[in-house]
């Protein structure tokens, strides 16, 4: 249309072959729960407590997606149509045991004991368990740790999700594997191994096929024999809580606490890379493998299924460091300053490969380029500064996220967000009401450039979206 409406595009033209995307979700949950909790004992060093229930849960979700996107016919990704239901019931106990109280070396001790059992009506039943101790030395300082096993249930989406495409760039093993034609007629120079020539052949694959399109399409689609994620972890960690800090002349109190956590899952729920579906098939021929990847009547790649599996494991661990201070009243008000910090140690997942091998992944520092983009800085830190005075309140806080690498060696940068708002209550309502003022991203600060982040040249996952964001919010609570 031109700059200034000017050009040979009218609006009548852009109508005809423009439309208006209409996708239609919708979700349902029924529950119901049955709970109790209350004082089972009075101990020696305190009261016996305990919680139970039981809950049923009953899960349903469908997704229709416009006919012209799920045709592929957008500049968007084509996604089939979701739907599905099931239901869980699950029962629960817990108990908080109080050891000791007023004890040498041990001011207080008491031990937390959990289980659940659940049943899902599609895949059976699954157990977990918790315990965890908590033990304050003194009055000044305590100890904590927990060991506990979990799982994560597949979802709707991830058991009955339509068929959703993926483009993948990837130079197919079998394209001129003899090597006749050179990399610069779509081939290549050397020629493959002869088992990888035999197989080919076997395939039915010409010698002579050039690949005449770097990238390819892949679809991952859900998949209702899936099991559930299952993990182990566990914490352990102290907090510091000074009494002198509470009538010293510069503070009113200071909180310090560390906790360093490890975290293992077993069954995770994902999909293959699509380029090694290709290779174990073309190394293997195991039919069931080759069925997944199709090829046309020329011999080129067709649509390769990568359906969602069970085949990877995660691991994690880091540590969190929480500082928190107060500071004496003023005139001017009270201040207060807070750091919460997070490390990242390692972040490593392992995926078996359709071949039976196994590959480890360490993202640790790293931004992928997938088509749903993941980010593990090692550093995450919040320094909140806040304020009290009166009927007023209000905070500074700094967002920190460490540099990072990507998929293709470059480095993104380290980025630092401010955020500012500012609350009043009024004298009315009986205190029920305030008003706040704030403003995401007060300095304007543009997020790193990131070329292989997408089209938009920057994370959406790990940074703000460039600009100054501010808002009003009216709050009533009784």
């Amino acid at each position: 249309q031109g700059p200034d409406g000017s050009g040979s595009f009218t609006q009548e033209m852009l109508d005809f072959i423009t439309y208006t995307q209409r996708d239609y979700s919708e979700q349902t949950l029924k529950n119901f729960a049955f709970n109790i909790a209350g004082d089972l004992a009075d101990m020696p060093a305190g009261t016996l407590g305990f919680a139970a229930g039981a809950e049923f849960r009953d899960h349903e979700g469908s997704f229709r997606p416009d006919p012209i996107a799920a045709r592929g016919e957008t500049a968007g990704i084509p996604s089939g149509g979701t739907a599905g239901a099931f239901d869980v019931t699950e029962f629960y106990a817990e108990v908080n045991v109080p050891l000791l109280d007023g004890a040498s070396g041990a001011d207080y001790l008491e031990v937390n004991l959990a289980a659940r059992a659940s049943d899902y009506s599609t895949f059976g039943s699954e157990s977990t368990y918790k315990a965890s101790a908590l033990w304050r030395v003194v009055p000044d300082f305590s100890v904590r740790a927990s060991f506990s096993t979990g799982f994560r249930a597949p979802g709707i989406g991830e058991l009955f999700g339509g068929a959703a495409r993926e483009d993948f760039t990837y130079f197919d093993p079998c394209a001129d594997y003899t090597g006749a034609l050179g990399a610069a007629n779509g081939g290549r120079d050397d020629p493959q191994p002869a088992n990888i020539q035999a197989n080919c052949a076997t395939l039915g694959v010409d010698p002579g096929l050039a690949q005449v399109n770097p990238q390819f399409s892949a679809v991952s689609a859900g998949n209702e024999d899936l099991t559930p994620e299952e993990s182990d972890n566990w914490t352990a960690g102290f907090v510091w809580s000074p009494s002198w800090s509470e009538s010293a002349d510069w503070t009113e109190g200071i909180t310090v606490s560390l906790d360093v956590y490890n975290l293992e899952i077993d069954n995770a729920v994902q999909g293959l890379n699509p380029g090694d579906l290709i290779d174990a098939c073309i190394e293997t021929l195991d039919p069931d493998l080759c069925a997944l990847v199709p090829r046309t009547a020329a011999g080129q790649i067709g649509l390769v299924n990568n359906q969602l599996q069970n085949i990877g494991s995660i691991e994690a661990m880091g540590f969190d460091l929480m500082v928190d201070y107060l500071a004496p009243e003023t005139n001017a008000g009270q201040f207060s300053a807070r750091l919460d910090l997070t490390k990242l140690g390692d972040y490593t997942e392992t995926t078996t490969n359709p071949d039976g091998s196994v590959s480890e992944n360490d993202l640790t520092g790293q931004h992928t380029d997938e088509t749903f983009a993941r980010a593990f800085p090692e550093t995450r830190a919040n320094v909140t500064v806040g304020w009290n005075r009166d009927r007023w309140s209000g905070s500074l806080i700094f967002r920190y996220t460490g540099d990072m690498t990507t998929d293709d060696g470059s480095d993104l940068d380290s980025v630092v967000f401010t955020d500012l708002r500012a609350t009043y209550q009024p004298n009315v309502l009986d205190d029920a009401l305030s008003v706040t003022l704030g403003f995401n991203n007060l300095l304007d600060e543009d997020p790193p450039v990131c070329f292989p982040c997408g089209v938009i040249g920057l994370s959406t996952v790990s940074h703000d979206l460039p600009g100054r964001v501010g808002y009003i919010r009216v709050t009533y609570e009784r």
